[in-house]
């Protein structure tokens, strides 16, 4: 994304700003779609770089999403033996009900890799570093060069 590593401390603030905004949670894409808007004409590495964390920061939104509707689901499940005999359960609830509380840590990890991983972004950036999401950042970066060769967006 970036041939030329004489970049402007601008350019290199608002690089690693759109990587950043993934700890303000539904700010995030649109700091990064606002940044891509602002630098599309004026500098290719500011506007990958913006562009490659909205679309991280939206997968992001949709996989939390996703993680803990399943912990909610699965949560739900465990207050099947209380709801079907309560009388068994007056002083404690059963084992599993323990068990789904526990596991409320798994998209708490989930979504705290990914902020992190964002963070790690936006040093990476501030650095002039050609950092890439795993995935993600070659799939912009292609799409990019598509719309530089058909003029679009």
């Amino acid at each position: 994304m970036n041939d030329d590593k004489d970049l402007t401390r601008d350019e290199r603030m608002l690089s690693a700003l759109a990587h950043a905004a993934v700890i303000t949670g539904a700010v995030g894409p649109v700091a990064g779609i606002v940044i891509y808007l602002m630098q599309k004409e004026k500098s290719a590495y500011t506007a990958g770089q913006a562009l490659q964390a909205a679309v991280f920061q939206l997968l992001g939104m949709l996989v939390t999403v996703v993680v803990w509707s399943c912990w909610g689901f699965f949560y739900a499940l465990t207050f099947i033996p209380l709801i079907t005999n309560p009388e068994q359960y007056q002083a404690a609830p059963p084992p599993i009900f323990w068990v789904g509380i526990g596991s409320m840590i798994l998209p708490l990890i989930v979504m705290v890799v990914w902020v992190l991983y964002g963070l790690f972004g936006a040093l990476r950036a501030w650095q002039v570093a050609d950092f890439k999401y795993l995935i993600i950042g070659n799939l912009v970066e292609r799409k990019m060069i598509e719309w530089a060769i058909y003029g679009e967006l």
